[in-house]
C-alpha cells in the first residue's frame, strides 16, 4: 500500500442518488470518482460523511463500494466502515474483495464510552480488519496519550485528523510511537495553513468532488510553502463556498456539493435528512461565491 498518497488530497466522494434519493446512481457515482482519479487526485474514500453513510443501507453501501472501485485508475482507494464490529468486518472483507487498499473507521455513533473504550474499540478492528486501517477522528474523546497508544498498532497506517486541538496532534507528531503512521488534515481546505506549519499538507477533500484541479492547486500552493498563492485561492475562491457548508453545524455540507454538480452538468440527486436542502438564500450565496471562483480560476 502507497502510504504516501495520504500525503495528497484525498477527495470524501458524495453519493449521488436517483430520482431525488430514491436509490444509489452508481453510474454517476463511477463518473465522479474517474474524473478525480484522472485529474490526479490521490486517494478516493467511499462512504466518508460526505457520502451520507449513516443514511445509507447495506446494499446502498456496497453498490456505492463497486461504483467507486470502478472508477479507480491510478489513485489510492479507501472504504469507509462504521457500526458495530461484525458489520464493520464484514464491509473491510468486501472492500478488500473489491481491491480497496486500506479502510477508514468511522468514531461510533453510540454516545456512551470513554477513551478507553474508544481505544479497545479500535484496537478490536486493528486486530482483525482485512486491510490496512485509517482512524477517522472528530471528538475529543480520545486523548493524546490514548492516541499515541493506538497509532503505534501495525496495523494503523494512518489518523484523519478532524480535531481543532492542533497542540495534541503538534504532540503527537514529536512521539517516536506515531513515526510510522501519515497524519491527515480532516478539516478540508481552510484548514490547510494551520496544519502545514505543523508538517501534515495531505488533507480530504470535498470539493474535489466539483474541481478536483482546486484542491489539487491547494496541495501545491502549501507543498510549496507559497502562503501567498495559498491565500487567495482559499479567500477568492474556495473559502466562501467552504463557509456555506460549514454553517450551522455543516447543514448545508453535502448539498453545497451536489448544487455545484448539477451546475456542472453532473446530477447526483438531493439530500437525505438529517442533512438538509439548500434554502433559496443558501442557493443565492453559493451562486455568488461560484461566480468569484469561476472569475478566480479565470484571472
Amino acid at each position: 500500500m502507497n502510504h504516501a498518497a495520504f500525503d495528497g488530497v484525498t477527495i470524501v466522494l458524495v453519493t449521488p442518488y436517483r430520482n431525488h434519493t430514491t436509490s444509489v446512481n452508481e453510474d454517476v457515482a463511477t463518473e465522479i470518482a474517474a474524473r478525480a482519479d484522472r485529474a490526479g487526485i490521490h486517494a478516493l474514500t467511499a462512504l466518508g460523511n460526505t457520502a451520507e453513510v449513516q443514511q445509507l443501507d447495506i446494499d446502498e453501501r456496497r453498490s456505492t463500494l463497486r461504483a467507486v472501485a470502478l472508477g479507480r485508475t491510478d489513485a489510492l482507494l479507501v472504504a469507509g466502515v462504521a457500526g458495530s464490529l461484525g458489520t464493520l468486518l464484514a464491509d473491510a472483507e468486501f472492500a478488500r474483495d473489491l481491491g480497496y487498499d486500506s479502510v477508514m473507521v468511522h468514531e461510533p455513533a453510540d454516545p456512551f464510552g470513554d477513551g478507553s473504550g474508544l481505544v479497545a474499540y479500535y484496537e478490536q478492528v486493528a486486530d482483525r480488519a482485512p486491510l490496512p486501517v485509517v482512524l477517522y477522528l472528530r471528538s475529543t474523546r480520545v486523548k493524546g496519550h490514548d492516541l499515541a497508544r493506538l497509532v503505534a498498532h501495525p496495523n494503523i497506517v494512518a489518523v484523519k485528523y478532524a480535531r481543532e486541538d492542533l497542540f495534541t496532534l503538534a504532540t503527537l507528531l514529536n512521539d517516536a510511537s506515531a513515526a510510522h503512521c501519515v497524519w491527515i488534515n480532516g478539516l478540508a481546505e481552510s484548514r490547510v495553513p494551520a496544519f502545514a506549519s505543523l508538517g501534515v499538507r495531505g488533507f480530504t477533500s470535498g470539493i474535489a468532488n466539483v474541481r478536483p484541479e482546486a484542491a489539487l492547486a491547494v496541495h501545491a500552493a502549501a507543498r510549496r510553502g507559497d502562503l501567498n498563492g495559498l491565500g487567495e485561492l482559499l479567500r477568492d475562491a474556495i473559502g466562501p463556498i467552504e463557509a456555506i457548508r460549514a454553517e450551522d453545524n455543516g447543514r448545508f455540507n453535502v448539498a453545497v456539493l451536489k448544487e455545484l454538480l448539477r451546475w456542472h452538468g453532473v446530477e447526483a440527486g438531493d439530500v437525505r435528512a438529517p442533512h438538509s436542502p439548500l434554502t433559496d438564500s443558501a442557493r443565492a450565496r453559493l451562486r455568488k461565491a461560484a461566480a468569484s471562483w469561476a472569475e478566480a480560476a479565470s484571472a
